[in-house]
Formats: C-alpha cells, structure tokens, sequence
C-alpha cells in the first residue's frame, strides 16, 4: 500500500510512550508522548492502554488527522511478551482503532532494529530500564527475548546487582567495594543497613523507580577502577552479548560468513563512553563473529514508523529514513 495515507509507529516502555504519523515519503507529520504503556509496568493494563491512546491521540491531532487517515500501523510495545499479550493488545486495538486494518503488533525489541538498519534484518540489543533483545532474519524469522531472560539487566539489572554487592560486603562475604559509599551518597542514606532496609521494608520504602537512577551510580564506579563495579558491567556486557547471540541463531543470522548487523539503543548503551557498551562490543567479538554492533541513529519509535512503512508496500531506503530523522521533533521530546 503506497498511495495517499500517513503511517503510524507506536513505541510503548516503561518510561514512556511516543507515537509518531509519518507519510510514505518519511516525513514526520505528527507525534505524541504519554506515560508507562506496559501492561506489565503500569499500575493496571488499563492504565497502559490509556497512556498508549492518549499519545496516538496527541499524534493525530498534531497532523490534523483522523484514525481513517492511517495506512498502516506498527505497535511496539513493552509486555507484549507472551501470545496472550499480543491478543489483549489485538482487542483493544479492535475497540479502540476498528479502522486500523493493517497493523502489527510486537514486543518493543523490535522497535530499534531499523534505527540502525533501514532494512529491517538484523538484531537489536536495547539497555535502558531494563533490557530488551530482538531479531529479524534474512528470510523475515523473528526472536525476541521477552520473560525468556534469566538475568536482571539495564539500568535496573546494573543497580540490583551492585546493591548485591554493597550487602554482601557488609555481611563480611565479598570483596569491599566504593560502591558501597556512592549509593549511600547517591540514596541519601546513612548506612548499609538502612540503605537495605529502605529497598526491602513493607511501608514507605523505595520505589520502583529508585533502582533504574543510580545506574550511572556504578558505571561511574567501574570508569575510575573499582573492581566490583568492573566486573558489574562487564557481566552486563557479557549477558547482552550472550542474548545477541540466541537471537541471530534463532533467526537464521548467525548461519554462513556473512555481516550481522546489531544495533544498539537504550540510555545505558548510548551514554557518552559507556563502559557497558565498551564491554558489549568485546563479549560480540567471541559470542557472533561477523557482528557489526552500531549504536541506533534514531529513537525507537522512528524505527516503528519504519516498520509501519515497510510492513505496508512503502520501500524502507536510506533516503526514507534520513528524510524521517530530518523530521523528527527536537531531542527534548524524546528525553525520558
């Protein structure tokens, strides 16, 4: 389908929700931003579909459009990781958008794969919150991680395991660690024992939100040398690389001498010198040989508009995807 339309992107995380209208040519026309839109992350799933429609809606009003007006939609959402996520968000879409008929619905993983690869093939590996890993083979095969991960990763992942770290070293089990004294300083506790009871009490304790912001609490640590926070990020570094790699056999890339594009996404993977990348891109070299890893020159939901396009007839080339980076609203829209 390329004749007269506007093409719909929808990336759903934790964090937040953008929706983004673009026409057959790449060209951004409109976008909208909303809260948490996983079914699992939000207070309800009905919380999540709220904050889901309410960035389509700013969406379409910024263009000037109506639902009739859209072509084609990809959903890439966080939760949607079983068959039975996929079929809740299948029926709201039904009562909320009957219109839209050409959709597709998919776990957020896949969202960043054309951010770096226009194509569509290749594996995307996505650090942020937390971790999300997914790919799209040559003969159009898909894997995506989902509850299948056996590690607690991204910004939340790296804390969590720090804290692990900082608790056992006060029980007098593990290695002492300067941790310890920046994640006092960073929660504003005084001690190890209320910084653990704070995470772990029945009432007023942290929230879910705390774990995810003290990740730079640690790749700080591990840049100026504090072997426990080394060793953090390079196990990070080494799970991601280990899920690239289930992901490109899953999918057929991993087969034959050929290049295998993984891009790279998520606040953990794109900070300036990530020591977390750095260690990633050393796990690939052992773990898929052949692995181009880039980071993403697009933000996730410029990658399901992508998709939306190349899902409906619309060629996916360089030109289409510069022409929508071209268009995009100013960084700020997207800063969690």
């Amino acid at each position: 389908m390329t004749g007269p339309g506007l093409y719909l992107g929808v990336d759903a995380g934790n964090s937040k929700t953008v929706a983004l209208l673009c026409l057959s040519s790449g060209e951004t026309v409109g976008a909208g931003r909303a809260g948490c839109g996983d079914i699992y992350g939000a207070p309800s799933p009905a919380d999540a579909v709220r904050e889901v429609t309410a960035a389509i809606g700013q969406a379409l009003a910024a263009a000037g459009a109506g639902r009739a007006s859209v072509a084609g939609a990809a959903f890439r959402l966080a939760g949607v990781d079983w068959p039975e996520d996929r079929e809740f968000w299948e029926g709201v879409l039904e009562d909320h958008y009957p219109e839209l008929r050409h959709r597709t619905v998919l776990n957020d993983g896949y969202a960043s794969i054309r951010c770096g690869e226009p194509s569509g093939v290749g594996v995307s590996v996505q650090s942020g919150t937390a971790a999300a890993v997914a790919a799209r083979g040559r003969t159009g095969a898909m894997w995506d991680m989902g509850f299948r991960v056996q590690h607690p990763m991204g910004a939340s992942g790296l804390v969590i395991e720090a804290l692990r770290a900082v608790f056992l070293a006060d029980l007098g089990v593990a290695p002492p660690t300067a941790l310890a004294k920046a994640l006092l300083e960073f929660y504003d506790q005084p001690g190890v024992e209320e910084l653990n009871h704070w995470f772990t009490r029945r009432e007023n304790g942290a929230p879910l939100s705390a774990r995810p912001r003290a990740a730079r609490v640690v790749t700080a640590a591990a840049a100026v040398g504090d072997p426990v926070a080394e060793e953090i990020v390079r196990e990070e570094g080494r799970r991601l690389a280990m899920y690239a790699g289930v992901a490109a056999r899953a999918t057929g890339l991993a087969e034959g001498d050929g290049a295998v594009g993984v891009v790279l996404s998520g606040s953990v993977l794109m900070a300036a010198d990530s020591p977390v990348t750095a260690a990633l891109r050393t796990a690939l070299e052992a773990e898929l040989p052949g692995a181009v890893p880039h980071r993403a020159v697009l933000p996730p939901v410029a990658g399901a508009a992508l998709d939306a396009l190349g899902e409906n007839g619309v060629k996916v080339t360089d030109e289409v995807a510069a022409r929508l980076a071209a268009s995009l609203p100013p960084p700020g829209f997207f800063t969690t």
